[in-house]
């Protein structure tokens, strides 16, 4: 836990705006919670949210400002209910019409669709044309943020089109200097976009 904790405190010093634990099945429950609480007294820290991934109620026993959820995990709604009216929900959405307004009718604050890129941590998710992007932009009454092998090279790219954001795991987690990654991602993105 102690690399997972310098690699975490390299990249928000490097910028990164949100911390979440993304744990798909690697930790047995005391590293997970161990790691939980490690990134959220960090996320506290720096005064950014600490999101968990798939799971409301580990969300709450963690304190967690929110969650994020996917196809496979409770609905936002669900995820409303147990974390209550201040939590941050977010939601993986796959580029079908209707899904974004459905999102935000159950909740969610925010959206995210991808991969856009190759990417190491959904190895079996084909990459989505651009066009997928625009049009989930386009219909979505939130904000948007592109997943999928995001890196310094491909942010200002994703920022033109008009996403809120992007989020990172590989391009960061395993970078050698990951304030560094976080840093170039950040200026990559902000470059394209604007502040």
């Amino acid at each position: 836990m102690s690399r997972l904790r310098a690699i975490v405190t390299a990249a928000l010093e490097g910028g990164v705006s949100t911390v979440q634990l993304r744990d798909k099945g690697v930790y047995s429950p005391e590293e997970r919670a161990e790691a939980g609480r490690g990134l959220h007294d960090l996320s506290r820290g720096f005064g950014v949210p600490f999101l968990v991934n798939d799971d409301p109620q580990l969300a709450r026993r963690m304190e967690a400002d929110g969650v994020h959820v996917g196809r496979d995990d409770p609905s936002p709604r669900v995820a409303r209910a147990v974390l209550g009216p201040q939590a941050i929900i977010g939601v993986t959405v796959y580029g079908k019409p209707g899904e974004e307004s459905s999102a935000a009718e159950a909740g969610a604050d925010y959206i995210s669709v991808g991969p856009f890129f190759p990417s190491p941590t959904k190895p079996k998710e084909p990459v989505l044309p651009m066009q997928v992007l625009d049009a989930v932009v386009h219909r979505s009454p939130l904000p948007v943020f592109a997943i999928g092998g995001v890196n310094a090279k491909n942010a200002a790219l994703l920022a033109r089109h008009r996403v809120a954001g992007v989020a990172v795991v590989s391009a960061i987690m395993e970078a050698p200097d990951p304030r560094r990654a976080a840093e170039a991602i950040r200026r990559a993105f902000f470059g394209a976009s604007g502040p």
